[in-house]
């Protein structure tokens, strides 16, 4: 069982959150890009994992470091700006992203005008940092332009995983491999 506290100035852990963690298949070499808490990051240690946390505020990274010490687990932890800090190569990489499609609100969430403003970012480097044979699993929302989005990025190959619905929206959860 996994303790973890929470602080008001980082994402808490939602639904999105756990269809991620939930669902998916990760590989020894772990990287959670914007771990938020580190609910995903001390679960997927706690299972054996070797995983790295990145996140870009000072206040997740606290805070993940604090989750894992309450876990009693050992987890490399960066802040950085997507990929900017990090080095090395891994089997999964994990993003939940800010993905809802609006601007100046919190880095959170929003997204950028499309919702794939930092979703994009990421992708664009993703592939440097991941093991021949890796995965990558992401969180996308239907109130942006999934398939654009998908065609956009032609060199992976995107599979959905599982989703949720909401009266709102759905989000899914895709599992990335790159295109041969």
């Amino acid at each position: 069982m996994v303790n973890i506290d929470y602080s008001e100035n980082v994402y808490r852990p939602a639904e999105d959150t756990y269809l991620l963690m939930d669902h998916a298949k990760c590989g020894r070499e772990v990287l959670e890009m914007g771990a938020g808490s580190g609910i995903i990051s001390v679960n997927l240690a706690l299972q054996g994992h070797r995983v790295t946390a990145v996140d870009i505020s000072q206040d997740a990274v606290d805070l993940i470091n604090h989750n894992a010490e309450l876990n009693n687990v050992s987890i490399e932890i960066i802040k950085s700006d997507l990929f900017q800090n990090v080095h090395g190569k891994f089997d999964t990489l994990l993003f939940n992203p800010p993905y809802l499609p609006v601007e100046n609100e919190s880095p959170q969430w929003a997204g950028g005008t499309d919702g794939f403003a930092v979703t994009g970012r990421f992708l664009e480097q993703a592939e440097k940092y991941l093991n021949h044979g890796g995965n990558i699993y992401i969180i996308l929302s239907d109130l942006t332009d999934i398939e654009s989005f998908i065609k956009k990025n032609e060199n992976y190959v995107f599979t959905e995983i599982a989703s949720e619905n909401f009266d709102f929206e759905a989000i899914m959860l895709y599992e990335l491999k790159v295109r041969k």
